[in-house]
């Protein structure tokens, strides 16, 4: 019968025993990653925490075609409390050409809620029968 062996090493390997000392960093290091670390978090909430450069996306509740010169929009805009927001109010046509147009003006407001939306009845003066009403885009000036 043949005899099997093991060797010392296999043996420590296998059982979680390791031959050399684990390395740590220097000092040095740790004290560059932890200041790369900070920075890092530092930047990530400057950018989460920055203010809006552009207002949240208005909301068309609703519209309604009166006749060929006029058409109702009710639109729901958001406003700032230390800002105006303006706001482009369009009627298109069928071919989705625009066939009426206003600049809304929401002044800024420091009670205002930035979180609960401003609605707003629109008339718009239309050149031509009106498919549709929306509030297109908005911007702070």
């Amino acid at each position: 019968m043949t005899e099997v062996t093991v060797d010392q090493p296999l043996h420590d390997d296998r059982y979680g025993h390791t031959r050399r000392p684990r390395r740590r960093l220097s000092r040095r290091a740790t004290i560059i990653a932890s200041i790369i670390v900070a920075a890092l978090i530092i930047v990530l909430a400057f950018v989460a925490f920055r203010p809006q450069t552009s207002p949240t996306t208005p909301r068309t509740l609703n519209y309604s075609v009166v006749d060929s010169s006029s058409t109702k929009v009710t639109v729901a805009i958001f406003p700032d409390q230390d800002r105006d927001v303006h706001c482009i109010v369009q009627a298109t046509n069928d071919y989705d050409a625009i066939v009426g147009f206003t600049e809304v003006i929401v002044p800024a407001d420091p009670n205002a809620d930035p979180n609960s939306p401003r609605q707003m009845d629109i008339d718009l003066a239309t050149t031509q029968l009106a498919s549709s009403g929306h509030a297109d885009a908005c911007w702070f000036e």
